[in-house]
C-alpha cells in the first residue's frame, strides 16, 4: 500500500501520414486502444514520484505494437506533460489544458486554457489532435492522455472505471 498518493499519466499516441487518412489503413489506426495496462513497476513510489507511461502506435508497424516508454520521475509542484499542467493541492489534483502556439495545426484559440480539479483515486482523460509538418510531409497525431491522483498501484488504474472528466478537441485535420 501506498503511503502518499502519486500522480499517474498515461499518454497513447497514434502518428500516422496521409497514407493512412483512409480505407484499410484508417481502419487500423482507428482501432488502436483508449487505455492500456500500465506496466508493471521496478521501483516502489514515494511521494515525490509520478508515473509516466506512453505508448506510441505508428504507421510503420501498421498500429499494432505499440513502442513503449515507462518513467518514474521526481514530482515537481506544478509540472507540465505535454499541454497538461498538473498541481496537487492535498488530495487534490488540479489539471489545467493549455494550448501552445508551436503544436502543431489547426490553430485552437489563443491560449485556450480549461481547468479541473480531479479528487483522490479519480482519473481525468484529455483526447485531441493535431498536424504537422515534416521534412517528407504532413504528420497527424492523436493523443489519448488519462491522468490521475492515486493512492495505490494496480495496473488496470485506467480499465476498471470511468474517467470522470474528459476534455476532448478532435479538429477535422485536412
Amino acid at each position: 500500500m501506498q503511503s502518499h498518493p502519486f500522480v499517474a499519466v498515461q499518454n497513447i499516441c497514434t502518428i500516422w501520414t496521409k497514407d493512412s487518412r483512409g480505407g484499410i489503413n484508417a481502419q487500423a489506426r482507428n482501432r488502436t486502444p483508449e487505455a492500456l495496462e500500465l506496466p508493471t513497476l521496478a521501483v516502489p513510489y514515494s511521494e515525490y514520484n509520478s508515473l509516466l507511461h506512453t505508448a506510441l502506435y505508428i504507421e510503420r508497424y501498421s498500429f499494432q505494437r505499440p513502442i513503449e516508454k515507462v518513467e518514474q520521475q521526481e514530482q515537481t509542484n506544478p509540472f507540465w506533460y505535454n499541454c497538461l499542467k498538473f498541481e496537487r493541492c492535498e488530495n487534490t489534483l488540479n489539471t489545467t489544458f493549455e494550448w501552445e502556439h508551436n503544436k502543431g495545426m489547426p490553430r485552437r484559440a489563443d491560449f485556450l486554457r480549461t481547468t479541473w480539479s480531479l479528487r483522490e483515486n479519480t482519473w481525468g482523460c484529455a483526447i485531441y489532435n493535431i498536424r504537422t509538418s515534416e521534412d517528407y510531409g504532413w504528420v497527424y497525431k492523436k493523443y489519448i492522455i488519462s491522468f490521475g491522483l492515486f493512492h495505490s498501484y494496480s495496473h488496470r488504474l485506467f480499465l476498471d472505471t470511468e474517467p470522470v472528466h474528459i476534455y476532448r478537441d478532435m479538429a477535422q485535420l485536412r
